[in-house]
């Protein structure tokens, strides 16, 4: 009898093990608040690359400007799936607050006539592109990033982002459209010289 309450005794201590092992295995570790602050920083900024390529391809008449929204279109739906993955298995909940930090850019180009359209989008390339670099590199040689899957996805898509940008820079036009332009009032126009009165004979 003493043998089989010893037994049973037993199985219950590993029994209690197993299910402890299981319970943390469907809990896993709370993420540091950096690498929430990455993950939603980082899923904001791939937003607004796609929203920005498809708008980018209804509304510009360029050819180059077209088939470089199409690579960003495709290059920021994978990564945006890999981080959409790694959140997922982590079943991490993230703000969504980043994403009005892009609004006024998405205004920008749906309001931006066919004429001006090329301009706003490539300076917004630029800007929204040096940002995620700065933002990727900082999670991938910082010390706020403390997830090994989310710092090898930030240091994995830093060239990506580095191409792009190069290209980008290439593609802008070298002048600002003339609605850019600051114009003084009662300033004469640089197209009229300016008459040079003839000397009075004395």
């Amino acid at each position: 009898m003493k043998t089989i309450l010893k037994t049973l005794g037993t199985l219950l201590v590993i029994f209690a093990c197993i299910l402890t092992v299981q319970a943390q295995d469907s809990n896993p570790a709370q993420p540091q608040p950096g690498d929430l602050d990455f993950a939603s920083k980082a899923t904001a900024s791939n937003n607004f690359e796609l929203q920005a390529a498809s708008i980018a391809l209804a509304k510009s008449q360029n050819a180059n400007i077209k088939q470089y929204a199409q690579m960003i279109a495709d290059d920021h739906t994978a990564a945006g799936n890999e981080l959409s993955t790694i959140v997922k298995n982590k079943n991490w909940q993230l703000s969504t607050s980043d994403d009005q930090n892009y609004k006024v850019m998405i205004d920008q180009l749906n309001n931006a006539d066919t004429a001006n359209f090329d301009r706003v989008y490539t300076d917004l390339m630029v800007k929204s592109h040096q940002d995620a670099i700065s933002l990727f590199k900082d999670a991938s040689t910082g010390t706020a990033i403390t997830d090994a899957d989310l710092k090898k996805f930030a240091t994995d898509k830093i060239p990506t982002f580095e191409k792009h940008l190069d290209q980008i820079k290439n593609m802008q036009p070298s002048d600002p459209p003339i609605s850019d332009m600051r114009i003084t009032p009662n300033a004469p126009s640089p197209a009229i010289k300016k008459k040079v009165p003839k000397p009075t004979l004395k």
